[in-house]
């Protein structure tokens, strides 16, 4: 049994170092259950560094409490979640690197399955999967939606200028590509995950898992109780991005769409305003 463990070991130290990065803000009621999905992975050779973001409850000593040594914390001051994930990738170790929220849970087998795809589809910088989003009532749905637009594999920056189909905990990728992106951008108070995707996907190829890996769980003070920092950023990417929108004629598509859910949220003359502000600016 010694020897089985030993080669087991060997074989671990053998595979590249994931560091898997976990910002958290106040979460003391679900972070351990975060952490433990990312400890109990089939896949061991990891590190788990953990970003408080100027946390106010007991976060700090739950994690510091947590029964891993791979597991390194840092705190800052409230920067929000796109600060500390940059921070985290900085203080990472791995050439390999995978976000994980603290209010989500891993498969056990979500990065063994990501780094078995990736061996047999070696030209990705980046592997994500589908996933489950479970709300309150205990609903669930798969993500990315059966009628999404577009492919979802290989070259999918078209996809991603009209979709936000790359969830952050599913994402893996090298470490190198973040830091020549510049990481996500800080001045974004929502979408900088989409944003990211997007940026990341108009220089490199990514691969795909299309069988969900984790659950991710609807919090209170997402979009529906968001909307108008949802509409705010949504406009401020299809300026940024307007130049590839028309150049693809996915446009008027793109802006339908941001103007439909603003009909169905009741605000869509001060979104429609808003647009036409930016575009114009």
């Amino acid at each position: 049994m010694s020897d089985i463990v030993q080669d087991q070991k060997q074989e671990d130290s053998q595979m590249p170092l994931i560091s898997v990065i976990i910002p958290t803000y106040n979460r003391a009621h679900c972070i351990e259950r975060a952490l433990k999905s990312v400890a109990d992975q089939t896949y061991q050779n990891l590190e788990i560094v953990v970003v408080d973001d100027g946390s106010t409850d007991s976060t700090e000593s739950i994690v510091k409490a947590f029964p891993d040594g791979r597991v390194r914390y840092f705190k800052q001051e409230n920067r929000g979640a796109s600060a500390a994930r940059n921070k985290g990738v900085r203080l990472a170790e791995g050439d390999l690197i995978a976000f994980q929220d603290s209010d989500d849970c891993w498969y056990a087998d979500k990065l063994m399955r990501q780094m078995d795809y990736w061996k047999k589809n070696p030209r990705y910088n980046m592997i994500y999967s589908a996933y489950m989003l479970r709300r309150g009532d205990g609903d669930a749905v798969r993500v990315p939606y059966a009628e999404t637009w577009g492919e979802l594999e290989g070259d999918i920056f078209n996809t991603l200028l009209v979709n936000n189909t790359v969830g952050t905990p599913t994402m893996l990728f090298r470490k190198e590509c973040f830091l020549e992106l510049g990481g996500f951008d800080e001045t974004m108070e929502c979408l900088e995950d989409w944003d990211f995707a997007i940026r990341f996907a108009r220089k490199n190829q990514i691969g795909y898992v299309s069988e969900p890996l984790m659950d991710a769980f609807l919090m209170e003070g997402g979009i529906s109780s968001n909307m108008g920092n949802f509409c705010y950023n949504r406009c401020g990417m299809i300026v940024k991005y307007r130049k590839e929108l028309l150049e693809r004629g996915l446009f008027e598509k793109v802006t339908a769409d941001l103007l439909n859910r603003a009909k169905s949220w009741g605000v869509l003359e001060q979104v429609q305003s808003m647009l036409v502000a930016m575009l114009s600016g």
